[in-house]
């Protein structure tokens, strides 16, 4: 079967494009073209633009997306959503829909910023430290058990991955990021939101009045779920990436 859609999957922040690999095994759909993009300086991607911005690393996300016609149904876990939701204002008229997985469309508030700037000492510092720190925060309470070795691996492979100029840059650009919360509540597309209701980074209790604010939300809030769905609640998240995959 040819492809009808292109489904362009983008990473979070410190993670690599495999993080999908599972979710895209499940979905088993031919009628979907499957690129999944390395954020600059993660993955493949080593490159990290000059400009610390989110125009400047979607600029370099659509670079790795074949030309074609196919319209795009996008999806960004983290830094990987806020990244989407620039994309998509860019190129609204390619947009099918548009997922956040564990992420938003909003800006970073005042608190945060001030977080990622600590966030940016403490890994010019030491990079690893602040890398084992940050990903095992990311796990519920409840999960850091279950998925011990999940965890272990993924501390791993971002201490060889991760360069802390890539930390500094990256961070720059997550606090950098317009707010983007208008363009969805005017949207001719849906959105869909994939949150954890113990996710410490993105918190559902702030991310309430995005919600609201935007018409033609569909949510999924998992439970006993940290910012990693796709580890946490992997048959959740199968079943959600699955009915964004329906536009």
């Amino acid at each position: 079967m040819n492809a009808s859609r292109r489904l362009v999957l983008i990473h979070g922040f410190t993670e690599r494009p495999s993080m999908w690999d599972e979710l895209i095994e499940a979905l088993n759909d031919d009628s979907l073209a499957v690129t999944t993009p390395s954020i600059p300086g993660h993955g493949s991607h080593k490159e990290i633009p000059s400009n610390h911005t989110s125009k400047a690393y979607c600029e370099a996300i659509i670079q790795q997306i074949p030309i074609d016609s196919l319209p795009w149904i996008v999806v960004g876990h983290s830094m990987g959503g806020y990244l989407a939701s620039s994309l998509v204002s860019m190129i609204p008229e390619r947009i099918a829909a548009l997922g956040f997985f564990h992420s938003k469309a909003g800006a970073d508030n005042i608190q945060k910023i001030e977080d990622r700037k600590r966030a940016i000492a403490a890994a010019s510092q030491n990079k690893d430290l602040y890398l084992g720190t940050m990903l095992r925060n990311t796990l519920a309470e409840d999960s850091l058990g279950l998925f011990e070795h999940r965890l272990n691996l993924l501390i791993e492979s971002a201490k060889e991955d991760i360069s802390a100029e890539c930390i500094t840059a990256a961070h720059e650009v997550m606090i950098e990021r317009p707010d983007n919360i208008r363009l969805l509540a005017e949207a001719r597309f849906p959105v869909y939101y994939f949150l954890g209701l113990k996710d410490k980074s993105i918190p559902y209790d702030q991310i309430k009045s995005e919600i609201e604010s935007v018409p033609s939300a569909n949510v999924v809030v998992a439970e006993n779920t940290g910012h990693m769905g796709h580890i946490e609640s992997r048959e959740a998240a199968i079943q959600w990436l699955a009915e964004v995959c329906k536009n």
